[in-house]
């Protein structure tokens, strides 16, 4: 999975790349809209466990769950086709396993801890039309845990039920990783207004063990229930589809005839009557 996993975010890594030198050479020389834009977004995810290196763990079923996430963002035009887009984000990693534990029991175990990321994407996109223009993204993440729980229960022959908070004990403190996915921009006008909207599908994936350092070494008890072992490394994942609406910061002229100069304002009554 891991070959597979690194032969797309790199794959992806070159197309877009690919793409971008494209699309900077089309626009050498060429003026294009510098205006940048601010906005917000949301969505929902869809967050998983990559157990790395236990192939047992990483065979157990991880139920489909959607989450939600959002925050702000920036749009910072680079060159035609290009732009820069970093943002903050509320999001929500962990996963949720139901199975049969091999003395028989039914065990639920799942994590849900809440982070918040700065993310660094560059989209690369095709400006077909001002209402279409379809983008492939790439970029970095960093993020920082906030709160969360880790819930384990299973039934009989050794039955347990308990929720931990998800503290420095027995999840990591920071998150790390990148993400690859595309997308579709627009500009729009809204009545005087112009508005740009971005509809996008990614795939995160961390680099990050997040599993406590305070139970590997013992200092902290480990909460064990098969699906939970420090042994190895646990990277998150997700998969995340987002609508952004974002609004350019062009400025306002208060004055329509501001940039006339004096010799071509009109001095005549009619001239005074309108303002002129």
């Amino acid at each position: 999975m891991f070959k597979k996993m690194k032969k797309v975010l790199l794959l992806s890594g070159l197309l877009i790349g690919i793409i971008g030198n494209i699309f900077a050479q089309m626009s050498s020389g060429q003026p294009f809209d510098k205006t940048i834009a601010l906005g917000l977004k949301g969505g929902v995810n869809m967050p998983r466990m990559w157990y790395f290196n236990n192939a047992a763990l990483s065979q157990l079923p991880q139920k489909d769950t959607l989450t939600i996430m959002g925050g702000i963002f920036a749009d910072i035009p680079l060159s035609e086709g290009v732009s820069f887009a970093p943002e903050v984000i509320y999001v929500q990693r962990g996963t949720d396993m139901r199975y049969e534990h091999r003395t028989g029991a039914q065990v639920h175990y799942s994590i849900k801890v809440a982070y918040a990321d700065l993310r660094l994407p560059m989209e690369f996109y095709w400006p077909i039309k001002t209402y279409f223009q379809p983008y492939l993204v790439a970029g970095a993440e960093a993020g920082f845990r906030l709160f969360g729980e880790i819930h384990m229960d299973r039934t009989a022959p050794i039955a347990l039920d308990e929720t931990l908070p998800a503290d420095s004990s027995n999840m990591f403190l920071v998150h790390a990783g990148a993400f690859a996915g595309a997308g579709v921009r627009s500009r729009i006008n809204v009545g005087a207004m112009e508005v740009m909207l971005k509809l996008s599908a990614t795939f995160h994936q961390g680099f990050v063990d997040s599993y406590s350092p305070y139970e590997k070494n013992g200092t902290a008890q480990a909460q064990n229930v098969n699906a939970y072992q420090i042994s190895g490394m646990r990277w998150p994942r997700g998969l995340e589809v987002c609508l952004g609406i974002a609004i350019p910061l062009k400025p306002i002229l208060k004055d329509a005839c501001a940039s006339f100069s004096n010799d071509r304002r009109h001095h005549g009554n009619r001239g005074h009557l309108f303002g002129y």
